[in-house]
Order: structure tokens, then sequence, then C-alpha cells
């Protein structure tokens, strides 16, 4: 009896380890917010969204890889070079696709709204890291 409960437990943690493993891709970063990053080269990345992210989220996530992955300085500016569509590195309806460097012809003047829907978009990594400090006020 005591065998097949291992066996039964073994099988269930070998699923869940599959299905983890195939529901992101291998370089796939997840954010202190949860939300997954993707590199899409040394000075871009994608992050992905799920039903209900806000843009605090999207720029939380952008600001966290760009200081923990990247290592950039806070001063670093994070620009949006692709506004919220579909994921290239994901099969997700959402994503918001970030750099370090400034995207060519984007008006790079901050607008009056926080938002990931304007190519030149862009804030200090400091400053969207500070959008990380309300949720893991939550979750801590």
């Amino acid at each position: 009896m005591l065998n097949n409960v291992r066996k039964t437990r073994y099988l269930a943690f070998s699923i869940i380890l599959a299905i983890v493993y195939t529901a992101t891709p291998a370089s796939a970063w997840r954010a202190t917010n949860s939300h997954v990053v993707n590199p899409l080269s040394a000075t871009s990345f994608e992050v992905i969204g799920r039903g209900g992210i806000s843009s605090t989220e999207y720029w939380c996530a952008a600001g966290d890889y760009a200081r923990r992955v990247l290592g950039v300085p806070i001063e670093q500016r994070i620009y949006i070079s692709r506004p919220r569509g579909r994921s290239e590195t994901e099969n997700a309806k959402s994503a918001v696709q970030f750099s370090l460097d400034p995207p060519a012809n984007a008006d790079l003047k901050p607008g009056l709204l926080l938002t990931v829907t304007r190519t030149g978009d862009n804030l200090s990594a400091w400053g969207a890291w500070n959008y990380c400090v309300p949720q893991m006020g939550r979750a801590g």
C-alpha cells in the first residue's frame, strides 16, 4: 500500500514538473510580481501579460529584470520598444517589449499617464522598479 502511495506521489510530482517546464521558455525569468520576462537580446526583453495586468505591473517586471538580471544602474532609462500586443516569445495575447536603447524615430517625451501603449515611453530603472514596492508589501 505504501509503495502505491509513493508511486502516485512521484507520478503527480513528475507531471507537475513537466507542466512547469513546458509552460514557459527555458530562458524565461520571473519578476518579483510573478510576471514572465523573456530576453530578446542583450539589451531588450519582453514582459508577458496575464489577464487584467496593469501598466504598473509591466513596468515593475521591466524594472526588476533590468536591475536584477541585466544589472543596469538605477538611472538607466528603460524604453518601450514595442507597445502592448501579441507576444513574440510565447503564445500569449498580451506582451510589451522593452529596451535599454531608445527606439529610433520615437517621441521620448514623457506622457501624462503611465501606459504601455506608446513606443518611446520610458522610465529610469529605479522608477520602473519602484512600481514593485506596493506589490512586495502585499506579498510579505
